[in-house]
């Protein structure tokens, strides 16, 4: 395990990687949301730190709020207790990164400092190389595990992520808040449609009519109406299809093809 060059060391671009640089970043400004931040990690990003396996953490370092995720095109997609010794080894590199003064840390595939090493080895993950967010602790961190790369680690490799970890970072917080806004949403919705204007979307659902939706519920058409109405308002919707979608979307009622 080798500590990582310090920022101001120089890295010589060429053009075409000067060029390459510009794309990765601007790319990363488009990530919004999960799929995209696979896309552009196991894309874009690839021309400056190679890897098979990227392991995100998040949260409070050292507290059972710290969170990880493997974003992967590997065996480890279907692989669950390979996932979880992954995560359990990714919450150790970043009390070890924590700990070690926070600059990156990289490990060959015959790496013999430690009992991390050995671990990324017998797993089949090494070579790798890690680093997190210095300024941004607590609820706000980040943590980035670069998993099977193809070749080991290198003094550049630590020197491009430097260059690239505000932008893994701000592009995975992206998502996360995206991610919160949408599942809010959908808490709200959940707490502001009341049992009988679920029973009305699940109507409207079927196809059915105000008056038809009336005769089964036994209720008066204007009733039926104003129900709608409420919907529409509570859901931020413009029209029946779209009240449907989102409570559908909201798991409100099922679709259709479900029942």
């Amino acid at each position: 395990m080798n500590s990582a060059v310090p920022l101001e060391m120089l890295s010589s671009l060429s053009p075409i990687e000067l060029e390459r640089l510009l794309i990765t970043i601007e790319s990363a400004q488009q990530v919004y949301r999960r799929y995209q931040y696979f896309l552009w990690s196991q894309g874009a990003l690839q021309s400056f730190l190679p890897h098979e396996i990227l392991a995100v953490g998040y949260g409070r370092y050292g507290t059972p709020e710290f969170r990880c995720e493997i974003i992967s095109r590997s065996d480890l997609d279907s692989n669950e207790s390979g996932k979880r010794a992954v995560e359990k080894l990714v919450r150790e590199l970043a009390d070890a990164w924590h700990g070690g003064g926070r600059a990156p840390l990289q490990f060959t595939a015959d790496d013999e400092a430690g009992a991390l090493g050995q671990s990324l080895a017998a797993l089949g993950l090494a070579p790798a190389m890690v680093h997190g967010v210095r300024e941004f602790l607590g609820d706000t961190s980040g943590f980035f595990a670069f998993l099977r790369m193809p070749e080991a680690p290198t003094r550049r490799h630590a020197y491009h992520a430097e260059i690239l970890l505000p932008h893994l970072y701000l592009a995975l917080h992206r998502t996360l808040t995206a991610e919160r806004a949408s599942n809010d949403r959908r808490r709200r919705y959940v707490v502001n449609l009341s049992r009988r204007e679920i029973e009305v979307v699940a109507c409207i659902r079927d196809g059915k009519t105000n008056q038809q939706i009336a005769a089964e519920l036994e209720l008066s058409p204007l009733t039926i109406k104003n129900h709608v109405q409420n919907i529409l308002r509570k859901l931020e919707v413009s029209n029946r299809a779209q009240a449907v979608a989102k409570a559908v979307k909201a798991r409100l009622i099922p679709h259709l093809s479900g029942n």
